[in-house]
């Protein structure tokens, strides 16, 4: 048994998603009209035994009604009586003549003897039986007039209402028959319509590659979960195709990065190489222009290697308890140091230190980056930042605010992306890659943080950076 149990599982694990929803269908419309059909019979059954037994009770009425009035009977009066071609009777008064039957049967020795039937205490039994192989129903009654016991036996013939209930079991199990295989039709035909989307899905995922992400699926009317799937598909196909556009822009912009350097550097060893070895000037310029320019280069790549490293989640961090504002006051004093051209304010809104769980290194390299990217910014005006610490809506947050030149609401949403730079056109000559505000972002999510910015044309920036 559990060996075919599990064969079953089997097959059925191995059908289809449409074999299965065809299969389902068809077992649940087989059991509901095989429910439908046994409670036909059954009403059938019952509708004919209730009438055969009125007939048969009608009968014994009459008969025994007439034998109280005191009235002769013989067969031909029972026959009378009965006026019934499907019933036979069969009549004993057990106290004058106890074996002594008047009954209407032809062969009254081939219906059962009422001595050998079982018996009701109080009233009417009932019963069937087979005489020469037609069904009988039968009802024995037993009954005292003038001092006398009689006893009836009713017998109505069945043959008719079982020839009905065998012709209607017929009628019903071919009907059950086509009924199942347009079930099973149905299934097929319901599985194809709703899978259709699913095979939809499946012959775009096939047709998607790597340079062609613009198949989508047409969304159905129908609101529903396929609906949801379809619009789920479409969406993550969008979002592929978003992300694969910005990679190839990435790799595109990177490319054009690093060529502008290797250029240069290229440039200046050719210099050298012709007529720079004897001069001097020529070859101090060309070396600090290779150094310059090598730099930079090594700039870039360790910054598009932070950036791969974090797309594939190996970036290293150090979380553990660190004052924020030590932090933040610590990088004001470093850049009265080192840029002493620069005005700073250094803003503590509390009295105590603010510690936080973090990274030290990765947040002071998170607020050097909003610094220079004021510093850079800023214009033809003196620069001036405000580094800010403090707690708000009982978060701890530090600020960096610069008197630059501010960024358009329309672009505030780009400023983040990979070697965006605000303003490119009018701001040729200001030095960066558009990779500082890109890593910023992936250091903020690393440390468990987010990023807010404002802004007004002309006036300046905020970053804040708020620690959850």
């Amino acid at each position: 048994m559990q060996k075919m149990k599990n064969k079953l599982i089997k097959i059925y694990n191995s059908m289809t998603i449409g074999r299965k929803i065809s299969f389902i269908y068809t077992c649940v419309f087989m059991v509901m009209i095989l429910i439908v059909s046994i409670i036909a019979l059954l009403n059938m059954w019952i509708s004919y035994t209730s009438m055969s037994k009125n007939e048969i009770n009608a009968a014994a009425d009459r008969i025994e009604e007439y034998i109280s009035e005191g009235k002769p009977i013989d067969k031909s009066t029972i026959e009378e009586l009965i006026d019934n071609p499907y019933i036979d009777a069969m009549i004993f008064n057990r106290s004058k003549m106890p074996n002594k039957n008047i009954g209407t049967m032809k062969n009254p020795e081939m219906f059962p003897h009422p001595d050998t039937l079982d018996k009701e205490k109080d009233g009417d039994s009932y019963g069937r039986n087979n005489v020469a192989n037609i069904p009988y129903m039968f009802m024995h009654r037993v009954f005292e007039y003038n001092g006398d016991t009689y006893e009836i036996l009713i017998f109505r013939k069945n043959t008719n209402e079982n020839k009905a209930l065998y012709l209607c079991l017929i009628i019903i199990v071919i009907t059950n028959a086509i009924s199942i295989l347009v079930a099973v039709l149905i299934g097929k035909y319901i599985s194809r319509k709703i899978l259709a989307p699913v095979r939809e899905i499946t012959l775009a995922a096939e047709s998607i590659s790597l340079y062609d992400l613009s198949q989508r699926i047409d969304v159905p009317e129908a609101k529903d979960e396929l609906q949801t799937l379809v619009i789920t598909f479409n969406d993550m196909i969008a979002r592929l195709q978003e992300n694969f556009n910005k990679e190839n822009r990435f790799i595109s912009d990177a490319s054009h990065e690093l060529k502008t350097p290797i250029a240069i550097i290229q440039g200046y060893v050719n210099m050298i190489d012709r007529w720079g070895k004897d001069d001097p000037e020529i070859l101090d310029e060309a070396i600090d222009s290779i150094k310059s320019e090598t730099e930079h280069m090594n700039k870039l790549i360790q910054q598009l290697l932070y950036l791969a490293r974090d797309t594939q989640g190996k970036n290293q961090i150090n979380i553990e308890k660190v004052s924020l504002s030590e932090v933040a006051e610590e990088v004001n004093r470093e850049i009265e140091l080192t840029k002493p051209d620069i005005a700073t304010t250094f803003e503590n809104e509390t009295d105590d230190a603010i510690v936080i769980e973090s990274d030290s290194h990765l947040l002071k390299q998170l607020i050097w980056i909003f610094v220079e990217n004021g510093i850079k910014y800023s214009g033809d005006k003196q620069c001036h930042l405000i580094i800010k610490v403090g707690y708000m809506n009982s978060q701890p947050y530090f600020s960096v605010t610069d008197n630059g030149i501010g960024i358009e609401k329309e672009a505030l949403d780009k400023i983040f992306d990979r070697f965006y730079r605000y303003d490119e056109s009018r701001n040729k000559k200001i030095e960066g890659n558009g990779l500082g505000l890109s890593i910023a972002k992936c250091i903020a999510k690393q440390i468990n943080a987010d990023i807010d910015v404002k802004s007004k044309v002309g006036e300046g920036s905020t970053f804040t950076v708020i620690f959850k």
